[in-house]
């Protein structure tokens, strides 16, 4: 049966304030991070979001070395267009 490691928040920015002349920031809380101990003894991680939406829940994967994945498929950038000129009534709009 997996074995419960540790439990860590999430959290982001949300604003400054000044204490005793020093700028602190203000954090907000937006999900946890739970590491386990599965039954192979090797540990995983797992998320929870919360939100206005509800929970989000996903799991935490190791990166892979760049080097040993697929080469990544190119894209070309589309051709650029000049700026359409609203002065002139936007006369020059393709359509």
């Amino acid at each position: 049966m997996a074995r419960f490691v540790k439990k860590e928040n999430l959290t982001i920015v949300t604003g400054e304030y000044q204490k005793d002349g020093q700028t602190k920031k203000e954090y907000r809380t937006i999900g946890e991070l739970v590491t386990m101990q599965g039954d192979n003894n090797l540990p995983y991680q797992f998320f929870k979001l919360w939100g206005a939406g509800g929970v989000v829940e996903g799991k935490v994967f190791a990166q892979k070395d760049r080097q040993q994945q697929a080469p990544q498929q190119q894209y070309q950038q589309a051709p650029q267009q000049a700026p359409v000129d609203f002065d002139n009534g936007g006369d020059d709009i393709p359509f």
